[in-house]
Order: C-alpha cells, then structure tokens, then sequence
C-alpha cells in the first residue's frame, strides 16, 4: 500500500495539502456514515494510517527512503530480467543425417554473466544496508530528543526508556549514554549501570570531554574505587586545566582517603586560586590543606589556613582543637592551652585530654 496513492496526493505533497486530503477522505469513508460496512471501515483505517506517518516529518522521511529502496529493488529486478531473458539460437533446419543423432545445444551462464548477476545482488545489499544505518540513526536521534524533553520535566523512567532505545538503534550513541548515566547516576543511584554508561561514553564519544571523567571518577568514588577515581579527576584536569570543582574533589580524595598530603596541598592551593564557587567549600579546602600542612610539619602554613577558616566560622571547636595541637608543635604552650579550653567549652569533648596533659601548670596567656 502507498500512501501517497491512500491519500491521493504526490510525493511532494506539503503537509497542507496532505491534511486537506486526509480531512476529505475521513469524512467520506468514516464507518458512522455508511452504518458500519466493513469496506468503509478499512478504508478509513487506511487512511488513518496513511495520514499518520506522512502528517510526521520523521516518520515521512523514513518512509520516503523504503519507496525509494523498493522502487530501486524493482527497477533491478526487471533490468536483471530482461537481461537474462533466454532466446534459443537460430537454428536452419536439421538435415537428415543430423536428425535423432545431434544433441540441442544448451544455453550457460559464462563467467562475465555471474559477474553481473553478483554486481546487481551486491548492490541491493549494500543499498538495503545504508538503508537500515540510515533509518536507525532517523530512529535512534528521534528517541534521543524525545528524552532529553522527558529530562527537562523530571520524567526521568520514560526519558530512561528512550534513551535506551535510542542506544540499541545507535549502539555508539555517546550522547545517549551519558545522557542515561546521570540518571542511573543522579535518580536511581545504580552506580554500577551509570559506570558502565560511561566507560561507553567514553570509548564512542569522537572528543573526551573533561565531563565524561569527572562524572566517571564520582562512579569511582561512590564503589570505594579511589585510585580509579583519582585517575580519572587527573584525566578531567588534564583536559581543562582550569576544571575548579576537579582540583577541589581531588585535593579531598587524596586529603582524606589516599593519605596524599603533599600531592592534595597542590590541589586545594590551586582550587583556591581559581575561585571556587561556594562559601562552604573555600571552607573546607582551608580546613584540609591546613591539616595536610600540619602532617606535613608545615605548622605555620597550618596555623594561617585554620585562622583563615576561623573567620568565617567562628564557632568551630574541632579548629581551635587543630590550632591547639599546632602551637603544642611550636612551642607555643599556653596559647595552645587557650584554645584547647574554647575548644572544650564549644563542646569539644576530645580537648580535655589535652589540656590535662599539656595545661595543667600553664596560664593561658595568649588569643589564636
């Protein structure tokens, strides 16, 4: 069935022309006008789903490349036809003595015939293969653009739902996968599934971007993977040297988890210079690279970083506890002794071991 011919319009119809031929067809077939006969009723069907898929400039687009793979399927058929067509040999009439005795000759194929024969069915092959890459990847964006609408309103299953269709359509869809990992990674909190999204996204992706391994290396983070995770933030800023949020995530791996002091003073130094974007984490870049500095024996440089945190948090026992132990170091005795007791009234419980230890003969004299 053509649908052009349902509709009785060319195939260069406009969609004015194919709606205004779609109305004036509905209403002359539609079944409550002809009391339910059924040919009425097929036809209307037909027409229903004619206008359907030629009203749709996607679903059009597809069905304008089978015509042309059918009309291109026929045209080979019949040229292979007339081609191969058999004609006897004209024969003058057999004498007698060649009568009963010679056998009819009989036609065959030579070698330059099969060439021809395998050119004509190659060609339909590898035409019906461009075909199907073509209509997969028509199918394949069409979903992908329908999720990324489904994102926007927080429709996050059905975006989930064609954001895999459009992956098996496009197996090397790069947007897709990441586009399905931040959901795994951000809704449903399958980081194994967002894991695999991305190391897909990756190995398809024509250009790694320095997103595609920060997300990664938060996947690595959440499975306890640190190394990886490590790896791929050093990846991320490699690509971006001015990635912030990077140099901030790994300066806290390395301060945190991997025991990397000196490598995470680098990182947060630099997070610093660049700007980074929230109160609370220029906070907490100072609070852990003044606690790498103290492992690191580098007091003074502790003692500025947690003054520095002081100031904007006033309140905060656990630093006047860590400026305390850094004046132990130093020497400086009954400063330590002050702030381990602020440490304590602020409810620091773990400050009174210290000062039993350190300020039991020792006036407080000094301010942090």
């Amino acid at each position: 069935m053509n649908y052009y011919h349902t509709l009785g319009v060319s195939a260069s119809a406009t969609v004015r022309e194919i709606k205004l031929a779609y109305k004036k067809l509905a209403i002359q077939y539609h079944p409550d006008k002809h009391q339910g006969n059924t040919y009425f009723e097929e036809k209307f069907k037909q027409v229903n789903e004619a206008y359907q898929v030629l009203s749709d400039p996607h679903k059009r687009a597809a069905y304008d490349l089978k015509l042309q793979y059918l009309l291109q399927l026929k045209m080979h058929q019949q040229a292979g036809h007339q081609q191969y067509r058999y004609q006897g040999p004209v024969r003058r009439p057999s004498s007698v003595s060649e009568r009963h005795y010679r056998p009819i000759p009989q036609s065959q194929f030579i070698k330059k015939d099969w060439y021809i024969v395998g050119s004509i069915f190659g060609g339909i092959i590898i035409f019906s293969l461009i075909l199907k890459l073509i209509m997969d990847h028509v199918t394949a964006v069409d979903n992908y653009e329908k999720a990324l609408v489904e994102i926007g309103e927080e429709r996050w299953s059905s975006a989930h739902a064609h954001l895999t269709e459009a992956i098996y359509f496009k197996p090397s869809y790069a947007a897709a996968y990441m586009q399905r990992a931040y959901i795994e990674m951000e809704v449903r909190q399958d980081y194994p599934a967002a894991l695999a999204d991305l190391d897909a996204t990756i190995e398809n992706a024509e250009v790694k971007t320095a997103k595609m391994y920060y997300l990664r290396s938060k996947c690595f983070q959440e499975l306890r993977n640190y190394t990886s995770a490590e790896a791929d933030l050093t990846n991320a800023i490699q690509i971006n040297r001015n990635f912030t949020q990077a140099f901030y995530d790994r300066g806290m791996l390395r301060a945190r988890l991997l025991n990397k002091f000196p490598e995470a003073i680098k990182d947060f130094t630099q997070s610093l210079r660049l700007g980074l974007p929230e109160a609370a984490m220029r906070k907490d870049a100072l609070y852990y690279r003044g606690f790498s500095y103290y492992l690191t024996l580098q007091n003074n440089a502790a003692l500025q970083d947690y003054r520095q945190v002081l100031r904007q948090d006033k309140e905060n026992a656990r630093v006047y506890f860590l400026i305390g132990k850094v004046q132990v170091e130093i020497d400086s005795t009954a400063a330590a002794c002050q702030n381990f007791e602020k440490a304590f009234n602020l409810g620091y419980q773990s400050a009174m071991g210290d000062i039993q230890r350190y300020c039991r003969d020792t006036d407080a004299a000094s301010a942090p």
